[in-house]
């Protein structure tokens, strides 16, 4: 599919001024986005994306003369006028609870300020105001500039690939010779990792322990799916597991990964030599 390229502005931290970027706008990369939660997640294993890790980390700047903007630094009168707005937010919603404003005032502050599947069922005034207290410091930081994202990872120099929308930095092939084997490495058994994802989440989903609006499930489905992966590719792998359990012989072992006693064995003594060293 052909890929159509347009250009906008944004705030380079290291250059200290404002610079054009291209940003793609590719089917599969629009279609990653527009999920609600696949969107953040390596493709090839449960690791933040690139690019979602540069989106935890904004920037305020403000705009000078020939296209040069400088940082806006969070001074003390943000911090207080920040933490003002956020009391009064507080006091409002934990009224709210209590009915003083009708029976859906409190559900509506929720919706309208809160990041819901972040705060994984905690709808308490203390989880409320981990939310509000965050957002209202970038609200005010917010009203002495305009809020900009930075155009690569910390340690990333000028001409370097910007960050990726689609793996993290340990499978970016463009990042580094180890990350161009991991992801040739990891890439032959994306449809098994998958595969591993939608089966592990039909049995969390039946079992009922992992809401599907959580991140935090997520993020789990994907390093079980990571792990079974890993026990599909090399079963012996997992013998550091069992061991640390306790609750098996080497015979049982082997029967239980399908692999012989004397190459349970050699694992055990590559585990114990690597610990040594």
């Amino acid at each position: 599919m052909k890929k159509s390229m347009k250009m906008q502005d944004a705030f380079d931290p290291y250059l200290e001024r404002m610079v054009s970027q291209s940003e793609t706008s590719s089917g599969r990369i629009k279609a990653k986005l527009s999920d609600s939660y696949a969107w953040c997640f390596c493709e090839l294993c449960e690791k933040p994306t690139e690019y979602s890790a540069i989106l935890e980390a904004p920037k305020v700047v403000k705009r000078l003369q020939r296209r040069n903007a400088k940082v806006v630094s969070r001074r003390e009168t943000i911090y207080a006028a920040a933490q003002e707005r956020a009391d009064a937010l507080i006091l409002r919603y934990e009224q709210a609870c209590e009915g003083k404003f009708g029976p859906y005032e409190a559900a509506r502050m929720l919706m309208h300020y809160c990041d819901i599947p972040e705060m994984q069922g905690d709808r308490s005034v203390d989880g409320f105001r981990e939310q509000i207290e965050r957002k209202m410091l970038f609200a005010e930081w917010a009203r002495h500039g305009e809020p900009v994202w930075t155009t690569r990872l910390p340690g990333q120099t000028d001409g370097d690939a910007k960050p990726s929308k689609l793996y993290c930095e340990t499978h970016n092939p463009r990042r580094s010779d180890d990350a161009r084997r991991a992801y040739q490495r990891d890439r032959r058994f994306i449809l098994e990792y998958h595969d591993f994802i939608e089966k592990i989440w039909s049995q969390v989903i039946n079992a009922g322990s992992h809401p599907t609006w959580d991140i935090e499930s997520h993020a789990h489905v994907r390093r079980e799916a990571r792990r079974q992966l890993q026990a599909l590719k090399s079963p012996t792998s997992m013998i550091g597991d069992f061991l640390t359990q306790g609750t098996m012989n080497q015979a049982e072992i082997a029967r239980h990964l399908g692999v012989s006693r004397q190459a349970v064995s050699a694992a055990i003594r590559r585990l114990a030599k690597k610990s040594a060293e």
